[in-house]
């Protein structure tokens, strides 16, 4: 039922999200309107606020399209997975992400073998106290974790940064609003590009 209604809402969708994604533009021109400036500004500051659940919803949308087969055309269904990946990394392609992976993974494996395996103090065969084993414990996982993750979050930063960049931003928010019109009107951008 809910899938249903996100598909056939999916214009809907991809003009708040290309609201969101051009929400620098749209707040720039909002300011030069004397009447309609303060509230239109607000109004968009809100959904950029919002623009990483729009992100999600973005996303999720066309993946619920492509997973039941519905009629989005693809060009939608790209509009849709960018411009939500935009939304999506845009406030989180600053957090280290492998380090903060990294210090949980480091502290479960020490939590778990301090709480279930503890040491004797001192270890029998090394006479060294167990806090020196315990800091390897944790030092391994979470320097293993960190650089695994590191490359991943490094990919991600960059896709972010090209993404949110002014004008892909721009960019991708206008063609999303008027793909969005467009499919109200039950016409769509490729419909232009065919010829």
């Amino acid at each position: 039922m809910w899938r249903e209604l996100l598909v056939s809402n999916a214009p809907y969708i991809l003009i708040v999200g290309g609201i969101a994604a051009a929400s620098w533009l749209l707040e720039g021109l909002a300011r030069r309107a004397p009447l309609i400036g303060r509230p239109v500004r607000w109004s968009v500051k809100i959904i950029s606020a919002l623009g990483f659940l729009i992100g999600i919803l973005l996303m999720t949308t066309a993946l619920i399209a492509w997973w039941l087969m519905q009629s989005l055309d693809s060009l939608t269904q790209l509009l849709l997975i960018v411009t939500g990946i935009a939304l999506f990394l845009k406030p989180i392609k600053d957090v280290r992400w492998a380090s903060l992976i990294g210090f949980a993974a480091g502290c479960f494996c020490l939590g778990f073998v301090y709480f279930f395996y503890p040491l004797p103090d001192p270890i029998p065969i090394l006479g060294i106290s167990p806090n020196w084993i315990y800091a390897v414990i944790f030092l391994l996982p979470t320097l293993f974790v960190y650089l695994l993750f590191g490359f991943v979050e490094d990919l991600l930063s960059f896709i972010g940064a090209i993404l949110s960049f002014r004008l892909v931003a721009i960019t991708l928010g206008v063609l999303c609003i008027i793909q969005g019109i467009l499919l109200l009107l039950d016409r769509s951008l490729l419909e232009f590009f065919a010829y």
